[in-house]
């Protein structure tokens, strides 16, 4: 095989693109939109389908969660004991997303794959207008119970795919009446690592982690995410949830056009 393609895309483009996603990752969500693209291409080279391409990637985007979770440790001290159910409904809902990926064939997979990417290219751009909306519908009232309940279905879609969780749960925590700026932060952040976690211990146990590519995407991707926490308050969140959604429309439309030329 040359080096002028796939390896070169191998060499370069995975490793770049999975740390900028651990950065995106910790501070507006969204690194699926940079990681995933390159990583398919690259399993596509050696006749690996995308399915499997889906799993390593959440494998190798958690550990820039994990280190997002410890930049934010100090955080999550102060709301330990909120944690743990929202956790709990967190790997129910993740580990049934990824049982559901499993089951779904690499072509239905390629198929829904850019309106997967639309979708969560979306509630990025929704994530302006419907933000301070969505935190008046609690009418100033907490529904822990709801938020556990919804927690479970968001979760499923992150262990599914995972693009665009984030502001689903910031959107869910603001319907429920948590409206709190750090407890949200601290709740995201654990709510993240369990509900990528629990689907990425599935898909090693199943066996559809390609660990040539997925150990450098998690060794670069964990030093993005820790970086990216860290300097977090720093970046202009606005202007880096814009940036993200742009780069979600057109990886959505890369593979929109794929799937077209693919299956005229």
């Amino acid at each position: 095989m040359s080096v002028g393609s796939s390896d070169l895309l191998h060499i370069l483009w995975l490793p770049v693109a999975s740390f900028f996603a651990g950065i995106l990752n910790a501070i507006a969500g969204g690194g699926s939109f940079l990681s995933l693209p390159p990583l398919i291409a690259s399993t596509s080279a050696i006749g690996v389908g995308a399915v499997t391409a889906q799993a390593t990637n959440t494998v190798a985007l958690w550990p820039g969660q994990l280190t997002s979770l410890v930049a934010f440790r100090q955080l999550l001290r102060e709301y330990a004991w909120k944690l743990v159910p929202l956790s709990v409904a967190s790997g129910v809902g993740g580990w049934l997303g990824g049982e559901l990926l499993l089951k779904t064939g690499n072509k239905m997979f390629r198929e829904l794959l850019p309106w997967l990417l639309l979708f969560a290219a979306v509630m990025f751009v929704l994530s302006f207008p419907l933000g301070r909306w969505l935190q008046t519908l609690s009418g100033g009232k907490r529904y822990n119970t709801w938020l556990l309940i919804g927690m479970v279905f968001v979760s499923v879609y992150v262990g599914y795919f995972g693009a665009g969780g984030g502001f689903l749960v910031m959107a869910l925590f603001g319907i429920c009446g948590v409206h709190d700026i750090h407890e949200m932060n601290a709740l995201k952040v654990v709510t993240a690592v369990v509900s990528i976690g629990i689907p990425a211990v599935t898909f090693i146990i199943a066996g559809r982690v390609q660990w040539r590519f997925c150990l450098e995407m998690a060794i670069v991707a964990g030093v993005g995410g820790y970086l990216g926490a860290h300097y977090s308050r720093k970046i202009n969140q606005r202007a880096m949830r814009w940036t993200v959604a742009i780069i979600g429309f057109v990886t959505a439309g890369y593979f929109f056009l794929a799937n077209y030329l693919h299956h005229p």
